[in-house]
């Protein structure tokens, strides 16, 4: 009865999304790396949605380069618009192009990030397919 209640009481609107950029690279180790990803989200909703759990690729041409894992959870507030950042830790392949570039400084490549991402309310949850094509940031290589 109270589901059923919750259910017909929580309008739920998929937010509007803007573009993905990589705003920020810093290294962790000799092969990870610190990532930053700000996107402008707008939720129409009258709750706070969760982000956590993200899970991607990073893609270069068509060979898989690293991944990247989400670091903690956004919370998108309710019935607002605003920009986010997105913190992962990205694992790179040290045999790979993408490590050689960002060794001598960076890349000019763009590079594909594609997974998913699951978003919560309450105790409900989805996954969203999540792909975007950006330019590595240059490499913050004194830390934050």
């Amino acid at each position: 009865m109270i589901i059923a209640f919750l259910f017909s009481s929580c309008k739920f609107t998929e937010p509007t999304i803007g573009d993905f950029n990589l705003s920020n690279m810093t290294p962790k180790s000799s092969s990870s790396y610190l990532v930053e990803v700000t996107v402008e989200v707008d939720n129409p909703n009258n709750y706070n949605i969760w982000l956590k759990k993200g899970d991607f690729d990073i893609i270069m041409g068509k060979q898989k380069m690293g991944k990247i894992k989400t670091i903690g959870k956004v919370v998108l507030k309710k019935n607002q618009r605003g920009e986010y950042t997105i913190k992962g830790e990205a694992t790179i392949d040290p045999t790979g192009a993408l490590f050689g570039m960002l060794m001598n400084g960076g890349s000019n490549k763009p590079v594909t990030v594609k997974g998913t991402i699951k978003a919560g309310v309450f105790i409900f949850g989805k996954k969203f397919d999540i792909e975007f094509d950006d330019r590595m940031p240059s490499m913050n290589m004194f830390g934050n």
